[in-house]
């Protein structure tokens, strides 16, 4: 890097001051700019509203900092009269410019990793090698984060932009595949929303979230399955079942002619997404599901695979589920807090914060209190660990099936909280097909 390329540098920064909070001195080779730098970035982030020193003040900032008198008026003028029109920003600065921020954060977080492996050896427990893997994990996640590439700062909305106003669901919001459902929701999930459903052990939250990923896809959203329990192949057996329409208790031998299995998903691809009357086909939504043991992962770990499936494979998600919050583990400091409301509000506010990242609706399922066991009637009087996960939620539903239910293979879907939409009509009643496992026939009944 040179002294000239540096001084570019600086001087981008001297006109988009938002850089003094990401750029570091020691980024700067060259001792002269590195000093220079480092006085106006302390005076730069004392105050929000602070604006640029003009050269002369800067001159009289660094004079009283300069004990050795280093840094010659000389100097600081070839500093701040670089100019910037000179270089097209778009196809020689800025691409130079965050390939050496990106590599200096590289290079720090790599000495940050290796002093925490230093203790490694010494370690014995599996509790204290998982703490030093998630902080290894955060460092490697913040040097490689991408989020200073972006120049358009969100400035908010202007409530005389008449474009602001328009609530359009075909852009805000996720069309869950159930009519009910989305006249609840007022459309459909929320984008950048945190959806949770409760109910009790073997209720089958998990049923119904694996329903509700078919549902989306099926009319045309890419959805990402976590599952932090239950197998890959177990998920992709009930998905297939549901989405295939092949009897679950057959689905084992089945699936073994793969000849078949492709038939019946290029018959998908090809159909028609709703069997509506449409004159065009619709666009069938991918599903991927990804594996976790419970206690392993963290919003991090979901953060950096849907990453991946944009880089690698061009998918944009549309959807996440994650079965379920209360199995991910919780980053940094919260890893390690024995406060369950705590551990509930960093999870629950981590997976919110991955829908307002990738623009999309996220959903997720607790266990009910055990009081509420076999219950005909839920509140969220009966959210059994973090009262900071329904707090956190924007849609918060509870899954009702006592035994009477399970005979008739009947469930109730009770909404319990919503920010937005129709609360009237609170309480669906829906069918389950055992043979394909699919939930259908839902309909409004009275609270």
């Amino acid at each position: 890097m040179t002294i000239g390329i540096e001084k570019i540098f600086f001087g981008y920064i001297l006109q988009n001051k938002k850089y003094f909070h990401i750029v570091d001195p020691y980024f700067f080779k060259n001792n002269e700019i590195q000093f220079v730098y480092e006085i106006l970035k302390n005076y730069m982030l004392k105050d929000s509203d602070v604006q640029l020193p003009s050269a002369k003040q800067i001159l009289e900032m660094v004079n009283l900092e300069d004990k050795d008198g280093l840094i010659t008026r000389e100097i600081l003028k070839s500093m701040l009269s670089v100019d910037l029109k000179e270089y097209d920003e778009d196809n020689f600065i800025v691409p130079r410019f965050n390939a050496w921020i990106l590599s200096n954060r590289l290079k720090a977080g790599t000495v940050d990793i290796v002093e925490e492996t230093r203790n490694l050896d010494a370690i014995n427990d599996f509790e204290t090698t998982l703490s030093t893997a998630n902080k290894i994990k955060e460092i490697v996640d913040q040097m490689s984060s991408l989020n200073f590439v972006n120049d358009d700062d969100d400035m908010g909305s202007d409530f005389d932009d008449v474009e602001a106003h328009v609530q359009d669901s075909a852009k805000f919001k996720v069309k869950s595949g159930f009519a009910t459902l989305d006249h609840m929701l007022g459309g459909g999930w929320d984008i950048g929303t945190l959806n949770m459903l409760m109910g009790e052990t073997n209720s089958g939250k998990s049923l119904w979230m694996q329903n509700l990923a078919v549902a989306s896809a099926n009319i045309g959203s890419n959805v990402l399955y976590v599952t932090l329990e239950m197998s890959e192949r177990k998920v992709l057996k009930r998905l297939g079942a549901m989405r295939l329409k092949i009897p679950v208790n057959e689905y084992d031998e089945i699936s073994k002619d793969t000849e078949f299995m492709q038939k019946k998903i290029d018959s998908l691809k090809k159909s028609a997404a709703g069997g509506g009357n449409d004159l065009f086909e619709k666009k069938i939504g991918k599903i991927y599901t990804r594996f976790w043991a419970a206690g392993t992962a963290n919003v991090n770990d979901v953060d950096n695979y849907i990453q991946k499936l944009k880089d690698r494979k061009g998918i944009k998600i549309d959807l996440v589920i994650v079965d379920y919050l209360t199995l991910m583990v919780p980053p940094g400091k919260a890893n390690g807090s024995d406060t369950l409301y705590i551990k509930g509000k960093v999870l629950a506010e981590g997976l919110r914060a991955l829908g307002a990242k990738y623009k999309c609706p996220v959903i997720s399922a607790l266990q009910v209190a055990k009081d509420a066991w076999n219950s005909s009637n839920i509140s969220l009087e009966s959210v059994p660990e973090s009262k900071a996960i329904p707090e956190t939620a924007d849609t918060f539903f509870a899954i009702i099936r006592n035994e009477e239910m399970k005979r008739q293979n009947l469930y109730r879907l009770k909404m319990l909280k919503q920010r937005d939409g129709d609360f009237l009509k609170s309480q669906i009643r829906i069918n389950l097909n055992p043979i394909f496992l699919n939930l259908e026939g839902d309909q409004f009944i009275d609270a």
